[in-house]
């Protein structure tokens, strides 16, 4: 590594096993996804959200002398991360070259995490949102590809990092595009991610969850060897579909702060009928929030503020009656 600039990796170290990242040319490295001159978007847009979440943490605990030491750090890595990975032809992260820093022009779904650490600005992220709706690209029937779809190593069976969907990337995405305020994307594309799983578990046997998806045909992807499938019965974090993704973004209660008591949720547009959740529990404060039509029936044992879509609501407790 040169913490300088970046961070040296390689493809089982990241979790991204045979991704095609670091190719020089489009035939080169093909097989080996282990550049040893590149330097890992991803890994130090993760490196910046560490620093970001430490510094919140201090924040949180009253330390506001180490809570601004590390906000700094975040600070001189999101500065970085634009200065030297942000290509303002195509708009995208990139990963770069130690040497030349030149971009390795590879789009994959690890660009992502610079939306998750919030170092894009509001234009380079929506720029990078628009991506996520092109079938060419991040799009599609089963949307967030590990790879993007025009890439010449796009594996329409997944072939792991070769165009799977995987659900942790996938989350990370959507925790970034809200991150932005970019809600309608995000809620758009996990009702996609949460269809395909479902069709995938409906007709696809054996009946489970899968360890990744084929971002073509609902079907599980195909191992990195391209021979046989990902592993099934796998909620080691393919949970997180219809867990988290299907509460934060599908339903779209995207925020539950359990320090300042306050939740947040995006209403989705198209649920005109009742839509809500019961016995969400946040510290101290069990509440069911649901809403039918314009009206939103809140019940919980004390007292807490509800966001819905930007709109303030003090909630007491017991029942209360929103108009919203």
């Amino acid at each position: 590594a040169n913490e300088a600039i970046g961070y040296k990796l390689e493809g089982g170290k990241s979790g991204m096993d045979n991704t095609p990242r670091g190719k020089i040319t489009e035939k080169a490295l093909k097989e080996r996804p282990n550049n040893p001159d590149m330097l890992w978007v991803d890994a130090i847009c993760q490196q910046a959200l560490s620093a970001r979440s430490i510094s919140a943490l201090f924040f949180i605990v009253g330390d506001e002398e180490n809570g601004a030491k590390w906000q700094e750090k975040y600070n001189q890595k999101k500065h970085l991360i634009n200065e030297l990975y942000w290509d303002k032809k195509d708009k995208f992260y990139y990963d770069i070259d130690f040497n030349t820093k030149d971009f390795y022009k590879v789009m994959t779904i690890a660009s992502y995490w610079a939306l998750t650490a919030k170092i894009a600005d509001s234009n380079q992220a929506a720029a990078m949102a628009e991506l996520i709706l092109d079938d060419n690209k991040f799009g599609g029937s089963m949307p967030l590809p590990s790879l993007a779809r025009d890439d010449g190593d796009f594996d329409p069976c997944g072939r792991y990092w070769r165009g799977g969907v995987w659900l942790p990337t996938a989350y990370a995405t959507l925790k970034g595009l809200t991150g932005y305020g970019i809600f309608d994307i995000a809620h758009k594309t996990a009702r996609k991610i949460l269809d395909g799983m479902l069709k995938t578990y409906s007709e696809f046997s054996p009946h489970t969850i899968w360890e990744c998806y084929s971002p073509c045909e609902f079907m599980p992807a195909t191992d990195h060897k391209g021979a046989e499938f990902g592993r099934e019965d796998f909620c080691g974090w393919s949970a997180l579909g219809p867990i988290s993704i299907y509460i934060e973004y599908v339903l779209g209660f995207h925020t539950v702060n359990a320090f300042d008591r306050v939740v947040e949720w995006e209403k989705p547009r198209d649920f005109q009928k009742k839509i809500g959740i019961k016995n969400l529990r946040f510290g101290e404060i069990v509440t069911d929030i649901v809403a039918d039509g314009d009206i939103c029936s809140v019940k919980s044992n004390g007292n807490y503020t509800l966001k819905i879509c930007g709109k303030t609501y003090e909630i007491k407790e017991g029942i209360n009656k929103l108009n919203i």
